[in-house]
């Protein structure tokens, strides 16, 4: 289950998600189960060559069944509908824009920080999709997402993935409501995020796929990173090796 702690002081998108459009429209989702697949291919290519190698020798048989072994551990498993369903409706809200329409490029922003008292520190995730069902796709659209965070300890979390509405669920009106909400609590911030996705788009055209922009309290930015790894980059050191 998931841990959804993290979020009970904070506004979820209130939709009622739509499991079947999900498996078939959110496309960070239909990746990791096209990984999974492999992984399951390649599992019966080793255990394959194992059966092969016992005839010879017993030590590269026992190493292409650990191998198997390692791949069909990454292979087991699929997402519940329970899962899809929570990820939408139990996720964070926040605001998304599209800032690209060649390649469709989304950019999220999110609140980085995991414990009280820790100066704010906001993350713009860059997500590059094939399609967007529902939406205009037109330059600086409003995106509402759902999104979970990944926690590895510290005052902050380590990276987070934004999933637009858009895929949850097909019903415009849940959508807008959600994007009245994002509306309403951006009041309340130092700076307009919306203003903040631009200024970041235009700063970091070229940011990639995956890839993250860390803003301090004043929404300057002063990290990058990917959303694997566990730690940041700093902005000054990057432009010193270029």
């Amino acid at each position: 289950m998931v841990d959804y702690s993290q979020f009970e002081a904070s506004v979820k998108s209130g939709i009622h998600a739509d499991v079947s459009r999900i498996r078939q429209k959110d496309e960070i989702i239909k990746a990791v189960v096209k990984k999974r697949r492999s992984s399951a291919i390649i599992c019966v290519c080793f255990l394959c060559m194992a059966g092969i190698s016992l005839f010879k020798s017993w030590i590269p048989a026992v190493i292409c069944l650990l191998l198997a072994l390692f791949f069909l551990w990454r292979a087991v498993g699929k997402f519940s509908d329970e899962y899809l369903r929570e990820m939408y409706e139990e996720g964070l809200l926040v605001p998304g824009m599209i800032v690209k329409t060649e390649p469709l490029t989304i950019m999220a922003i999110a609140n980085m920080t995991a414990r009280d008292g820790a100066a704010a520190v906001n993350g713009c995730y860059c997500l590059e999709v094939k399609e967007l069902d529902g939406a205009q796709k037109i330059l600086f659209e409003k995106i509402p997402c759902s999104c979970f965070f990944c926690y590895e300890g510290g005052d902050y979390h380590s990276s987070f993935q934004p999933h637009p509405l858009y895929w949850g669920t097909a019903d415009q009106q849940s959508i807008q409501e959600a994007l009245r909400q994002v509306e309403e609590d951006n009041k309340e911030n130092t700076k307009d995020e919306w203003e903040v996705l631009k200024e970041v788009a235009r700063q970091f055209p070229d940011l990639g796929n995956g890839n993250l922009i860390l803003l301090d309290e004043n929404y300057v930015p002063f990290g990058k990173k990917n959303y694997m790894d566990s730690n940041y980059k700093p902005l000054n050191e990057e432009a010193d090796t270029k």
